[in-house]
């Protein structure tokens, strides 16, 4: 039984209605009640009418005033809730928002329910209003603080995953990736070793699952699937493991990011990086940077390789870097540096630097600006090493200016030096000389001992050259047996005589070679300059034309070009010019000398000779033009003329009914050289008619200086084999060798007229041109003495035993007309006899004021 202090105490009315209204102010809340569906009016309780902020009338108010503060639908949805509560009893509930007078806008949440009576009818509706502001507020930030995850969520490329105490994945909605290896992921139910991933994954894949199944944490973990519909993806995942509060092992939390594209691309940029690295190791390149007010300059890998220097242990100062080009380069790169600086742009150049190993390579150094956000921070470049390249340039442009045989200078070279000496000749005020130098007697070396002697020879005069000038001058060899020096002259009166005077001397001494003993000589013509050759092209003329002069004096001396020289030649070239004319215009004619045989008296034949009546200076002498055309080349053409002419008038003379009689006809080295000449000669006798066998060809001994004995036996043996008869005239005069004599298929030996001139008088003459005849005779060649202008001299022949005499004792050159009165006339005469009145041709024929060749 309850004492009487447990026994509550009875609460009387008025206490009763504080609490309740404590009660409703703590709940923020008010009640209601309906007097009809159509009442107009609403009563409220004193604490609803201060929630709604509205004054009553006794506790009534209009139900308008409520419902038009609410916003939105809530007021015809409390509208259409109290409605239905009268009349079919059901309980309604309404939230919506309120606009308090004060301009609040609140959250209220609306509750009302029937009253009925004893009969069940609806008598009265009635309910209460909850200010539910701060519950609305709440799940408002909760909703947001969804959606902002939610959203996060989505747009994020990393996602939250979980497991459980056997590893296995929770399942994980993912509902916006639609890769099927990602997929495999989101389905969970199975531990991530599980899951397929690719085979070269398997050692990492192992390692991880050790790791959980140490519950380890782990961080950045990557591997890669394949999907079911062959889509590959790569992972990079970290996570935790979780453990309850009584330590047990829950499974483990983490996130996870699809990389497959970064991966892709990170190994793109690998591939490009190694490709890169090395494209700069293949092409020997590395790169630099240089950042404004930074101490130290930045190397590649590749460049530290290309150099040879540690980078533990290289200064990299920017004066150090500086330090280790050449020195003007250094000052090239300060240069360049400062250019891009100032212009933002790109420069480039060749610079010379010193490697670790000492060498000093060639670099193609590259400086671009480095421009950060508009303004230029540094310099960034290139170094390529192109040391290789240069050295092929330098080698290259060594064998483009050296004579590969001598190693001297070739002739570009020598004219690109022959230019910078003229034009400091001409504005330093000093003086320099060029010295052409001819080898003299070269072929025969060539000819003799062989081609390889040839080169050993101009090897060894290179050698004397270099020996006797030493580095002062510049030797060159620009052609064949052809040299050149420039050199400096002490003063404007030293003509360098008695230099090329030495350097003959030196060269002309017997050489030893390989194969034997060469003798050989020089001529040397002399240009100074800049008197002599203000231009490279009139120095080479000029030392040329006294080379020239040097040569037709008699080779072996040297001569310094003199004005006249450039005259002569001048004149030269008019004759040359008028000798083409006269080509053209049939200035020209031949002449015919007899040639008479001792033992019987007749004229066995006559020597065509060319002659040119010029159309204003009339009869000029072949001692004048035959050099001219000779130097010009105008010989061949002659030659073709003379020889057409020849054999045409030969064939005349038959077709005339007068004795067959020989034409002899004297050949040109040149045409040798610039002819196939067997095909010319028969195409002449062919064209002409005339018999081979009537054709004597004379050729000089010049021949075997400028011909190899090949050539000419090749050709002297086409030539007899169509019938023609060989000569070999000047016997004597020159280069006279046996040798040819006894290989050549040469008929006739025409002896020079040197031997013939005095022998009448001159005992030592007579014994010389006895031998001649006898040697003739032991070769099996009859002999021809030409130049005999005395009976005395025709005589002496007679007893030596010559075969044939030609000469003004006989009759000077005619023309074609008169020749076969002129051969009539001496065969008229007793034997012997024309010879010893030559004064009866002077009177019965005209006089021909000509000169035999």
């Amino acid at each position: 039984m309850r004492k009487g202090g447990d026994v509550p105490l009875p609460v009387s009315s008025a206490r009763e209605a504080g609490l309740l209204k404590r009660a409703l102010a703590i709940a923020g809340m008010g009640y209601w009640q309906s007097a009809g569906p159509d009442s107009q009016t609403l009563w409220i309780s004193p604490e609803l009418a201060s929630l709604y902020g509205l004054a009553t009338a006794e506790g009534v108010i209009a139900v308008d005033a409520i419902r038009g503060r609410y916003l939105g639908t809530a007021a015809d949805d409390l509208h259409r809730g109290l409605l239905l509560c009268w009349s079919e009893g059901l309980p309604y509930r309404v939230e919506g928002q309120y606009r308090h007078p004060d301009g609040r806008v609140i959250d209220l949440s609306v509750h009302g329910e029937a009253e009925r009576d004893a009969a069940g009818r609806v008598v009265a509706v009635s309910g209460i209003v909850r200010d539910v502001s701060e519950e609305k507020a709440v799940l408002r930030s909760f909703a947001a603080s969804e959606q902002r995850l939610a959203d996060f969520i989505s747009t994020a490329s990393d996602w939250c995953w979980q497991t459980d105490a056997d590893h296995r994945l929770l399942p994980n909605a993912l509902p916006a990736e639609k890769n099927t290896a990602i997929q495999t992921i989101a389905a969970g139910h199975v531990a991530r070793w599980d899951l397929p991933y690719l085979p070269e994954d398997r050692d990492a894949m192992a390692r991880h699952r050790a790791d959980m199944e140490a519950h380890r944490p782990f961080r950045a973990f990557t591997y890669s699937l394949i999907g079911p519909g062959g889509d590959k993806a790569t992972i990079r995942t970290s996570g935790k493991p979780v453990f309850d509060e009584n330590g047990a092992f829950q499974g483990y939390r983490g996130t996870a990011s699809d990389v497959t594209k970064r991966k892709a691309t990170e190994e793109l940029l690998a591939r490009r990086t190694t490709a890169l690295a090395e494209a700069q190791r293949l092409g020997r390149m590395g790169s630099w940077h240089y950042r404004l007010g930074d101490a130290q300059v930045t190397w590649s890998e590749e460049l530290y390789a290309l150099t040879g220097y540690d980078a533990a242990t290289l200064d990299m100062s920017h004066a150090n870097i500086l330090s280790h080009f050449a020195a003007d380069d250094a000052a090239r790169l300060q240069d360049m540096q400062k250019q891009v600086l100032k212009s933002g742009g790109a420069t480039s150049a060749d610079l010379r630097f010193r490697c670790a190993d000492g060498r000093v390579g060639d670099f193609a150094v590259n400086c671009k600006a480095d421009v950060v956000a508009g303004r230029i921070v540094g310099v960034i470049g290139l170094v390529q090493d192109i040391s290789e390249r240069k050295l092929a340039h330098r080698q290259l442009e060594e064998l483009a200016f050296t004579d590969p045989l001598t190693g001297l200078a070739n002739r570009t070279q020598f004219k690109r030096t022959l230019t910078t000496m003229v034009g400091r000749a001409l504005l330093e005020d000093c003086f320099g000389a060029l010295l052409l130098i001819d080898l003299d007697r070269f072929k025969e070396v060539n000819d003799s001992l062989g081609h390889a002697a040839g080169d050993e020879l101009l090897c060894r005069v290179a050698g004397l050259l270099r020996q006797q000038l030493g580095a002062e001058a510049f030797i060159a060899r620009l052609a064949g047996d052809e040299f050149a020096v420039l050199i400096e002259r002490p003063t404007r009166h030293d003509d360098m005589r008695e230099l090329a005077d030495g350097l003959i001397a030196l060269i002309s001494g017997p050489l030893d070679l390989a194969n034997g003993e060469a003798f050989i000589g020089a001529t040397i013509g002399i240009a100074k300059l800049p008197e002599d050759g203000a231009t490279t092209e009139l120095a080479m003329r000029h030392a040329d034309l006294a080379l020239s002069m040097a040569k037709e004096t008699g080779r072996g001396r040297c001569m310094v070009f003199e004005t006249e020289y450039a005259e002569a030649v001048e004149q030269r070239m008019i004759l040359a010019r008028n000798l083409r004319y006269a080509i053209e215009q049939n200035e020209l004619h031949a002449h015919y000398q007899p040639q008479v045989e001792l033992a019987t008296g007749r004229v066995i034949g006559f020597e065509a000779l060319l002659r040119w009546t010029h159309r204003e200076r009339g009869a000029i002498s072949p001692a004048e033009f035959i050099p001219v055309a000779e130097s010009s080349g105008i010989i061949v053409d002659l030659g073709l003329w003379i020889l057409r002419e020849a054999c045409r008038q030969g064939r005349a003379w038959l077709d005339q009914g007068l004795p067959p009689r020989a034409i002899a006809v004297n050949v040109s080295p040149a045409q040798f050289w610039n002819l196939d000449f067997e095909t010319a000669v028969s195409a002449v006798l062919a064209e002409t008619g005339l018999p081979p066998h009537l054709l004597c060809l004379e050729l000089t001994e010049s021949l075997f200086v400028d011909q190899s004995e090949h050539q000419i036996s090749r050709t002297l043996g086409a030539l007899s084999a169509l019938g023609v008869r060989l000569a070999l005239d000047d016997f004597g005069s020159g280069y006279s060798s046996l040798g040819y004599l006894t290989r050549l298929p040469f008929d006739r030996l025409k002896v020079d007229r040197s031997f013939v001139d005095g022998v009448s008088t001159q005992p030592d003459k007579r014994k010389l041109l006895g031998g001649i005849i006898a040697l003739s005779r032991g070769l099996g060649m009859s002999v021809v003495a030409e130049g005999a202008e005395r009976p005395a001299e025709v005589d002496v022949l007679r007893e030596l035993g010559c075969d044939v005499v030609q000469g003004y004792v006989y009759s000077r050159p005619v023309t074609p007309d008169m020749a076969p009165l002129v051969a009539e006339s001496i065969e008229r005469s007793p034997l012997g006899e024309w010879s010893r009145r030559p004064a009866r041709l002077e009177r019965a024929l005209p006089t021909v004021a000509a000169l035999t060749v």
